[in-house]
């Protein structure tokens, strides 16, 4: 059974790997909460500092599955002279599949234009960029039925590479409402190996050939929105969201709806098109001793693709901790008589 398992879990990463249309950035349940990863002008949109991490375990069950850690900081602040509203951020993630494996750095920077769609509910347009470092690389762990060294596109080796990676995005935020649209992995960086091949020390074997390895990272476009409704009862807020993401050849939607309570307990569902139905819940809490507020957030994956029959769901935890700042009081002006 774990060979089987090894097996499938090698041609599936393979069908990544090779694969023209294959998605290439790692999956989250919780994206609502995980805005800065995918857009840059969202960064200094929640009027503070806010710290969070995220953890994630994809398809437990399988062998090689899709692992994800994520660490993420943002702040808001003023560029003084100009006095332009701006944000800040940085994020450190570590993605990997199988023998594949992601490191990626990138800083943020948004500017926060004021602007009033809707009239009754103003709001700040972001205009982010991020530039940064992605890592690719690939491992030499291999198991599987053919000898891999007879193949040249897997180096034998291993091979890490590292290049720029550069995202562009708008982000619109009101008290109610948010929507965002951003272009990521401009740079489309291409990852690059070529070597003799060893074949696991048999480089006698009239099989083993040398290798020639390449992986291209393809722009990616996010768009994501929601809003918040209001119940009868007003201890109780309906939160919609959606967020779509794509290759640019193929796509896939998250529709999401929440329900918070009293600003404190939250909960809800997320439907990923044939892919996955999403349990989650959360509380925020502010401890009173020290100033701020600490949001947590577990959710659960339902597969429902054909890896259901192998799969026990996935497991994604949010931690995020944010300090509101202080609103500067307006300075007031006042003429006096003796000086008209």
């Amino acid at each position: 059974m774990k060979l089987k398992v090894g097996v499938i879990s090698l041609l599936f990463v393979l069908s990544l790997v090779f694969k023209a249309d294959a998605q290439q950035d790692p999956q989250f349940s919780q994206n609502m909460h995980n805005k800065l990863f995918f857009n840059p002008a969202y960064a200094g949109m929640n009027d503070g500092i806010c710290v969070y991490t995220i953890a994630r375990q994809q398809w437990v069950g399988f062998e090689g599955r899709p692992e994800t850690y994520l660490l993420g900081a943002h702040g808001t602040f003023v560029i003084p002279g100009i006095n332009l509203r701006s944000g800040g951020g940085l994020v450190i993630s570590g993605d990997a599949l199988g023998q594949m494996h992601f490191t990626s750095i990138k800083g943020s920077y948004s500017a926060h234009i004021p602007l009033n769609i809707t009239g009754s509910d103003p709001g700040h347009l972001g205009i982010g960029i991020s530039a940064g470092w992605l890592q690719f690389g690939l491992g030499n762990n291999w198991r599987s039925t053919n000898p891999y060294y007879s193949d040249p596109a897997i180096p034998d080796e291993g091979f890490q590479s590292s290049k720029l990676d550069l995202d562009l995005g708008l982000y619109y935020k009101t008290n109610r409402m948010f929507i965002g649209a951003s272009l990521t992995h401009l740079t489309g960086a291409t990852f690059n190996a070529e070597g003799e091949g060893l074949g696991g020390g048999f480089g006698t074997n009239p099989d083993v050939v040398n290798y020639n390895t390449s992986f291209s990272m393809k722009s990616h476009l996010f768009v994501m929105g929601g809003y918040d409704f209001p119940l009868p009862n007003p201890l109780f807020v309906l939160k919609p969201s959606i967020f779509v993401k794509s290759d640019l050849v193929s796509a896939q939607v998250d529709v999401n709806a929440l329900v918070e309570y009293n600003n404190f307990i939250w909960g809800g569902l997320t439907y990923r098109y044939v892919d996955a139905v999403v349990l989650m819940a959360g509380v925020n809490w502010e401890p009173g001793t020290i100033p701020g507020t600490l949001r947590t957030g577990y959710a659960y994956d339902v597969t429902t693709n054909k890896l259901a029959s192998g799969s026990n769901g996935s497991h994604e935890i949010f931690v995020q901790y944010c300090l509101k700042l202080k609103q500067k009081s307006p300075v007031s002006r006042h003429k006096s008589v003796r000086f008209l």
